[in-house]
């Protein structure tokens, strides 16, 4: 399996559009061979749950990171929505509230108080994704982490626990540069060991008759190559569309069907399909 981090240190470039359309696209291909898609909200903001069109109970990742919930207490089930559930097939959910901006604060008090105590150099926090979710890694096909612009001390965290990172990039200047620097720091992170890759570059808000929006995507093509660099997802009013019609994506809203920003999701759901059976195979 792999888990997926949608990450950019610059917000309003998509990442929420973006993993909950990847994550529900995943699900769909994996459901018919029995397969399950894990979505993971890390923004306190919650947003994974509003666009999805659900009730998230109450639930919040940060019950199961400071012990308050089980896994079992925590997860969206793949039911009906009428049972509380994420109502679509293979599709799972872990949402985030605004508790978990006190929960990661509690989280690094408990990592320097355990410091202090001399139980160790702390690392609990670096390690809370992976002691509290590594045992999913058998019971789902793929994870899908919406990431917010600032993971503050989650960030080593959720780059330890993930394999690859999609950087959903908007298509101006001053967005790419930012994009830059974030891959940049998770090179860094890579010479310090950890083993995330930046697996995708997602050109986002693509307005193909402007200029501008073609050249940023030329240059993003340049600086990553072309085999990282995704099919852009064209500006397209269906995706808030699709939101706002109860909380659907665009692989289940009628009007989006025929929409390039759909094909270039699915396309983008074929590839990582693609690259997770080789892996296995």
């Amino acid at each position: 399996m792999t888990v997926l981090a949608i990450v950019n240190q610059k917000g309003g470039v998509g990442k929420t559009t973006t993993a909950v359309n990847l994550a529900h696209g995943l699900a769909a291909r994996v459901a018919a061979e029995g397969g399950r898609v894990l979505l993971l909200d890390m923004d306190p903001q919650g947003n994974c749950a509003t666009a999805l069109g659900i009730d998230p109970g109450g639930r919040c990742i940060s019950d199961l990171l400071t012990g308050r919930r089980s896994l079992r207490e925590s997860i969206v089930p793949d039911t009906d929505r009428e049972r509380g559930g994420t109502g679509r097939a293979g599709l799972f959910l872990i949402p985030a509230t605004e508790r978990l901006v006190e929960a990661t604060e509690e989280l690094l008090i408990r990592d320097f108080q355990s410091y202090r105590r001399g139980r160790g150099e702390g690392g609990g926090l670096d390690d809370t994704l992976t002691t509290h979710l590594g045992g999913l890694r058998d019971a789902f096909a793929s994870i899908v982490i919406d990431c917010p612009p600032s993971l503050g001390s989650l960030t080593t965290a959720v780059y330890q626990f993930a394999d690859k990172a999609i950087v959903p990039v908007r298509t101006a200047m001053l967005d790419a540069t930012g994009a830059a620097q974030h891959t940049a720091m998770i090179n860094d992170l890579q010479r310090d060991g950890l083993d995330i890759a930046v697996s995708i570059i997602l050109p986002t808000f693509f307005e193909p008759r402007q200029i501008l929006a073609r050249q940023v995507y030329q240059d993003l093509v340049d600086k990553y190559g072309r085999s990282r660099v995704a099919i852009p997802i064209v500006q397209s009013v269906v995706i808030q569309q699709a939101q706002a019609a109860g909380g659907q994506t665009l692989f289940e809203y009628p009007p989006a069907e025929s929409s390039p920003a759909t094909a270039a999701y699915q396309r983008l759901v074929d590839r990582i399909y693609a690259e997770s059976r080789e892996a296995v195979a």
